[in-house]
């Protein structure tokens, strides 16, 4: 009966244990980052009353008659299943889809946890609120690149730094110059009354239309009140782009044609203008008229840049574009008065709008106190369709910018934002797995500790190897699972109730022992 006794006692202590291994999961229902914890039992030594006997002169063999002894704690088992993630929109908080804990130190040893509710100190630490210990990771070289192969520390960030100004090397200039770009050419007056030396009068019109060819115009005169007495009326024009002629013909050949008034004897003589006249020049009649030219340049569309120099100091940059020719630009860049030159150059294109050749200078000038600057150019993603001009310049370079805000990826890179618009990386966290999780040793705080039977933490960055990815402005909620946990208190008590009665019935059987005396 004392047997029983001590195998009640043994169910009623170890239950005891596993109704508090439940308290404390539901107690830490809410806990962020808590991984729930559950027990297991093994059946204890046995007191052997009979031994096994083999089969032997033709009886059977008998089993061993064993009474057990009660009931023995096996394990208290984390388990690290994936908790709930809840968005918080918090930057600094940091949740781990998948395997892996954060890593927080204090200069000597080293926890481990899920629990990424971390906050940025004055000085740019990133802690863990509850116990001031450091998150750990890598800090970026000055250019933002990350060594992670390399050893870990705590993540300072560096408030209120700086970064130095980028100067300008190049300038992108993209999109399109319409292929139909064209200058424009009128004469005045037009029409125009000519009188003969016999007093008529005769009405002559010129009209002009481009051709396919860049600045080049038929031209047609017709005459009111007379006709064409000799020579062509008609032909073609072509201007240079400063507005001087650089071509004038007659169809037929010649210089000049004639026109005679209805009933008329004596005809006017019309004169063609001559090449390198300035303005389109003019077409003159013999008895003292003239049509006076008016050259309109062709559409110059002009682009800006703003371009960075050693200084940190920005300087705008007009860059001009001129046709020239079928599928020829002239580019030209200057200071914003168009006075001081920086750079020219000459774009061909081919028949299908694309450049061929993009020669000239760099773009160079001296900032005053700075460096000079030389600027490659790059104009090789131009195109020439028939289609609007749409211009612009994209240059490089960056002034000097502070530090203003950060945020962090999925990578568990802290990406720094500068008030010049650059982006660098300033820290990476740092995430450790190991091969047993489950052999980690509890710390509190929601932290854990290497053990002989966890292994050696595997430390790299998030979402490479076997390591989850980090989700900022969130946070991994409890494991536990309270149906569950209410399930197991349940059968936990009747277990704790059963092994009670074992006490009591034993004691009573006991006492009607005792009473044999009487």
């Amino acid at each position: 009966m004392m047997r029983s006794m001590f195998s009640g006692v043994s169910g009623l202590k170890n239950h005891q244990i596993r109704m508090d291994v439940i308290g404390n999961n539901i107690a830490n229902v809410n806990t962020v980052g808590y991984k729930g914890s559950r027990v297991t039992f093994q059946d204890t030594l046995n007191q052997t009353l009979r031994g096994v006997s083999a089969p032997q002169g033709g009886r059977g063999g008998l089993n061993a008659v064993q009474i057990g002894l009660g009931v023995a704690l096996t394990s208290i088992d984390v388990i690290h299943t994936q908790g709930n993630l809840q968005n918080t929109g918090n930057v600094t908080d940091l949740a781990i889809q998948g395997e892996g804990f954060f890593i927080l130190g204090d200069g000597v040893r080293e926890f481990y946890t899920r629990a990424g509710q971390f906050t940025l100190e004055k000085n740019g630490s990133l802690v863990n609120p509850s116990n001031g210990l450091l998150a750990q990771g890598w800090l970026a070289n000055p250019d933002g690149t990350i060594d992670t192969s390399g050893p870990i520390t705590g993540i300072v960030l560096p408030i209120g730094r700086s970064i130095d100004p980028i100067v300008t090397t190049d300038i992108d200039f993209r999109y399109n110059l319409n292929s139909e770009t064209n200058g424009k050419l009128t004469y005045a007056p037009n029409p125009q009354t000519v009188t003969d030396a016999d007093g008529n009068n005769m009405r002559l019109t010129f009209v002009f239309e481009p051709t396919d060819n860049f600045n080049e115009w038929t031209w047609k005169a017709t005459v009111g009140e007379g006709t064409i007495a000799s020579g062509s009326a008609t032909g073609t024009i072509r201007m240079n782009s400063d507005g001087t002629v650089a071509a004038v013909t007659q169809d037929g050949g010649g210089s000049s044609f004639e026109i005679l008034a209805n009933g008329g004897t004596t005809p006017v003589t019309i004169t063609l203008p001559t090449v390198g006249a300035a303005n389109g020049g003019a077409f003159t009649t013999s008895t003292g008229g003239s049509f006076n030219g008016n050259y309109t340049p062709p559409e110059q569309p002009i682009t800006t840049a703003r371009v960075i120099d050693s200084l940190g100091a920005s300087h705008l940059i007009y860059t001009k574009f001129s046709k020239v020719d079928n599928n020829q630009w002239n580019w030209t860049a200057t200071d914003q008065t168009g006075n001081t030159v920086y750079g020219s150059g000459t774009i061909v294109f081919d028949s299908k709008g694309r450049v061929t050749t993009a020669a000239g200078s760099s773009i160079s000038f001296t900032p005053p106190g700075a460096d000079p600057i030389s600027i490659l150019p790059n104009l090789d993603q131009l195109t020439q369709y028939a289609s609007d001009t749409t211009i612009s310049a994209n240059a490089n370079g960056y002034p000097m910018g502070e530090l203003e805000s950060y945020n962090i990826d999925s990578n568990g890179c802290i990406i720094g934002v500068f008030s010049n618009g650059l982006t660098q990386v300033l820290a990476q966290v740092a995430i450790a797995t190991f091969n047993n999780p489950s052999g980690l040793v509890r710390y509190g705080d929601t932290m854990f500790m290497e053990s002989s039977n966890s292994g050696v933490p595997q430390i790299g960055a998030a979402g490479t190897g076997n390591k989850g990815e980090i989700t900022p402005g969130a946070l991994e909620m409890s494991n536990v699972d309270l149906s569950q946990e209410f399930t197991d208190m349940i059968v936990t008590q009747r277990g704790f109730q059963a092994n009670s009665r074992i006490i009591t019935t034993s004691d009573e059987m006991l006492q009607e022992l005792v009473n044999l005396k009487r």
